[in-house]
């Protein structure tokens, strides 16, 4: 298990209720965007100390110091990393910076909507025994344009029964639309670096494992899709697939040992469906050479559907004679 972030203790009459950290690495325009809402939703609570907005920076070759700047007015703090740290290493530090009782991490091409705040903190205090909660998320375009949205779980707001089976499968939420407590991240420990696409699905699975989930049955917040993010790099390379089927073994660690064999065939089958639905959204926009690689991870997930579930070290279990 990865190493308990080192959050320097807080007094509870001290702590802000809010602590929502945004990594930037060079989307400056979009961070842009992202600040104004959330500063609408959590200004007052700023100024009043119970809530606190901090932008970490990964070394970027644009300049969001300036925008918080004009944008924070004195409201949110900026913190610079000289070196790249990279995705996984900048959320660590991300959670080393929080202070408050809630944790949103919310990365800097992603935007919150109105009512985010209230409602997610209206449901943790509804079901204090939750670690996390999640909302429905919107998918959109560079340009801000709505492609999908994310599946409700549950009807109404309320606890996710099911959270650990779904998110075992495939990682069914986005980034944007999940908080934490922080004493649930103190327990379960950071982001793994091991899986630098996949932290976050096994985050989210560590958590559900270790306590129950809310789910808020409302669209209130925008994950970005845009070729210049990580995301993108990795779908064109095919790599988004092949660390998924990496991640199953950590994944399903957390899940109970008399499960894992038939979810396992869930995920794998559902990881081949998923790449061969990229690949004719990539043959589409004419991205022949990521279609491809897409259709070759296709066609490795089903292959792996009839091989024999690693053991816990990761090799094959022998096949029965």
């Amino acid at each position: 298990m990865p190493p308990v972030p080192a959050v320097l203790p807080v007094t509870e009459t001290g702590r802000p209720r809010w602590s929502v950290v945004i990594p930037v690495h060079d989307c400056a325009g979009y961070l842009a965007e992202a600040l104004p809402e959330v500063l609408a939703q959590l200004g007052g609570d700023v100024d009043a100390g119970r809530a606190e907005v901090v932008v970490v920076d990964d070394a970027s070759a644009d300049d969001p110091a300036a925008v918080v700047g004009r944008l924070g007015r004195g409201r949110v703090r900026y913190e610079g990393q000289a070196v790249n740290r990279g995705a996984i290493g900048t959320f660590n530090h991300c959670l080393d910076l929080a202070s408050g009782e809630l944790v949103h991490l919310l990365h800097g091409d992603d935007l919150v909507l109105p009512g985010f705040y209230d409602a997610v903190e209206d449901a943790l205090d509804d079901d204090p025994a939750a670690v996390a909660a999640v909302c429905r998320v919107e998918d959109v375009t560079a340009d801000g344009r709505p492609t999908d949205v994310t599946r409700s779980y549950r009807r109404g707001t309320g606890r996710w029964t099911g959270a650990l089976g779904s998110l075992a499968v495939s990682n069914r939420v986005r980034a944007p639309g999940v908080v934490v407590r922080r004493s649930a991240y103190e327990a379960v420990g950071g982001f793994s670096t091991d899986l630098p696409h996949a932290a976050d699905w096994e985050m989210w699975a560590r958590l559900a494992a270790h306590g129950p989930v809310v789910f808020v049955d409302e669209v209130l917040a925008r994950y970005r899709r845009h070729d210049a993010s990580d995301t993108s790099t990795r779908v064109q390379s095919g790599e988004n697939v092949r660390e998924r089927v990496t991640a199953l073994t950590p994944v399903l660690a957390h899940v109970a040992p008399e499960r894992r064999g038939a979810l396992r065939r869930r995920a794998l089958a559902y990881a081949a469906v998923f790449a061969g639905r990229t690949a004719l959204q990539l043959a589409r926009r004419g991205r022949w050479a990521g279609a491809a690689r897409q259709a070759r991870e296709s066609v490795r997930c089903l292959a792996l559907l009839v091989r024999p579930a690693p053991t816990p070290d990761g090799e094959p279990s022998p096949t029965p004679r």
